[in-house]
């Protein structure tokens, strides 16, 4: 498709023009310094998870005891994404570019929305990736938190504490909507009640119960399945710490998604489904701690309404891998790594063509939660 000039007179490309750039506080948030240049797409980097034990006696002895055995386990990240921005200009639009003195601010410009959009695109993901890997869930559904106070991060606090977070780089991350209800609380705004004026003034929220709090423009409503009448394995109960069990063949109709929100009957927990499950596979998966009670068999499973999360977790509980992917060496075209103001590294390609010349713009990413007790998601 040709490129249309007309409404681009070289009097927009200013360097005036600002590019738009929204929030991205999940990436911000988690641990991006775990990455393996040797990875390609689809290949997996095992992180070794360390697994605790149950104290015993200690009995002084004249023999040194031979310490307790113990299963190493991991859990796989994958570079699920390698994405691309692309775009030409033939020679004769360059030349026009070049002879109004626009054609390098023009390209400056491009470059940056092309970022834009590939960082987007990758907060995405990251977003889902938190929210399909959380433990458990607080808040009412449905109604943006922060409404009258702090209590709901009060509230994701315990869950993340109960877990055993041990919030040495506890961050919080949520929609603008919530972040709205923040700035309007006295306990922001009034200098008395937050020690200063430099939140109301700056714009920019301290931390609050521990919680690095941040924005992301990509934290969407959650859309829940449409499961019902799943109960529990029929003649196993799951014990406390479970995390996944075969549901009773007999029940439940329609699908539950990787996100919602589940309750099993005579528990107050709320825990986030990690699994996808239908007709044809009953497999209930949540993450770690599992279940904080004894379920019982046949126990009713209610699954929870659409949502807006808000992310409550420790840093180091996820991790995320983005690096430019892999390019193999051409006559035609010209390579460069270029960064964005958010510390983002891309590819840079220069396509010599028949009579133009394409760019491309590449980045790859995966995401994983590795200690799903350290995440806990706060429903709005």
């Amino acid at each position: 498709m040709a490129n249309i000039f007309t409404p681009l007179a070289p009097i927009l490309f200013s360097a005036a023009q600002e590019v738009s750039a929204e929030d991205s506080g999940a990436l911000q948030s988690i641990t991006l310094n775990f990455d393996d240049k040797q990875v390609a797409k689809d290949d997996i980097v095992a992180v070794p998870i360390a697994s605790g034990g149950t104290p015993v006696d200690f009995v002084p002895g004249n023999v040194t005891p031979q310490g307790d055995s113990d299963t190493a386990s991991t859990v796989d990240v994958r570079i699920t994404a390698s994405k691309k921005r692309s775009w030409h200009l033939t020679g004769e639009q360059r030349r026009s570019l070049e002879n109004s003195g626009t054609d390098k601010e023009w390209l400056r410009l491009k470059l940056m929305q092309e970022m834009r959009s590939l960082r987007n695109a990758a907060e995405a993901d990251c977003v889902a990736a938190i929210v399909e890997g959380a433990s458990r869930a607080t808040g009412t559904a449905g109604t943006t938190p922060f409404a009258s106070s702090l209590d709901e991060l009060i509230l994701v606090r315990r869950i993340l504490k109960d877990n055993g977070c041990p919030m040495a780089d506890a961050q919080f991350v949520c929609d603008s909507a919530a972040e709205t209800n923040l700035l309007k609380l006295s306990a922001i705004q009034q200098a008395y009640a937050a020690g200063s004026d430099e939140e109301r003034r700056s714009g920019i929220i301290k931390r609050q119960f521990g919680f690095a709090i941040r924005t992301s423009a990509q934290v969407t409503p959650h859309v829940k399945g449409t499961g019902t009448n799943y109960l529990t394995n029929a003649t196993t109960p799951m014990a406390k710490g479970d995390t996944a069990t075969t549901l009773s063949g007999a029940s439940g109709t329609g699908t539950i998604l990787p996100g919602d929100i589940l309750s099993f009957e005579g528990d107050e927990n709320r825990y986030v489904c990690h699994a996808a499950i239908t007709a044809a596979q009953q497999v209930l998966r949540i993450g770690r701690p599992g279940v904080r009670q004894t379920i019982a068999p046949s126990t009713a499973i209610t699954v929870g309404e659409n949502y807006t999360p808000c992310l409550a977790f420790d840093r180091g509980a996820v991790v995320g891998i983005m690096r430019p992917p892999v390019m193999p060496e051409n006559p035609t075209m010209q390579q460069a790594l270029v960064s964005d103001l958010r510390g983002l590294t891309y590819l840079l390609l220069e396509i010599a063509q028949y009579g133009q010349i394409t760019w491309e713009l590449h980045l790859a990413w995966g995401f994983k939660v590795v200690m799903h007790e350290h995440v806990a998601l706060l429903l709005g």
